[in-house]
């Protein structure tokens, strides 16, 4: 299998022993992997491109939840545990390729040793600190901060991904995001 060497090495031995079932899909900007209403199945990695997960609020606009970039993992943990209808989108800011696992392969996979076992575990608690993580910024920090939580800890996703999603992943419009970066670029200079 040719995997990213940067990819985790638990999800990159996952890969390699699930070869045989592995999906392969490659997906054009705009394209959706997942959307509202539907039953996450799969958990993958983003082999090349970026997705977002977003939700649509109640006045139509769409809020940038999530972002994965290459070698992150993709999925709707709470569907696929739950097996419930997702509420959020999964979709290509770009074009992307993506290898998904069917959720019953993974978890045969963790029954079958207490190796696996933990290993689950390993990427069940990197998804949950990854959302509580991302609810504690919403929760704790205002636009600014979280703009620079942002700067200081994932600096590529305001590289690759467009500014229309940064900032409704801020919780801001992107007049505000606009001022905010030029704010930061004039106290940086004085």
């Amino acid at each position: 299998m040719n995997c990213p060497v940067t990819i985790d090495p638990i999800i990159r031995d996952m890969l390699l022993i699930l070869e045989p079932h592995v999906k392969r899909v490659s997906l054009k900007r705009g394209e959706k992997l997942l959307d509202i209403g539907q039953i996450c199945e799969y958990m993958g990695v983003v082999t090349k491109g970026n997705l977002r997960m977003y939700y649509i609020d109640k006045k139509g606009n769409d809020i940038s939840f999530l972002f994965f970039l290459t070698t992150h993992l993709v999925t709707n943990y709470e569907s696929v545990l739950t097996e419930t209808p997702s509420q959020m989108i999964i979709e290509a800011t770009e074009a992307s390729e993506i290898t998904l696992l069917h959720k019953n392969d993974v978890f045969k996979l963790y029954q079958s040793s207490a190796k696996w076992q933990e290993a689950g575990r390993l990427i069940s608690d990197q998804i949950f600190l990854k959302a509580k993580q991302r609810i504690d910024t919403l929760l704790f920090l205002s636009p600014e901060e979280r703009y620079i939580d942002l700067l200081n800890n994932q600096p590529e996703i305001l590289q690759q991904i467009p500014q229309k999603h940064i900032a409704t992943y801020l919780g801001i419009q992107p007049q505000s995001l606009s001022r905010i970066r030029k704010r930061m670029n004039n106290d940086s200079f004085t």
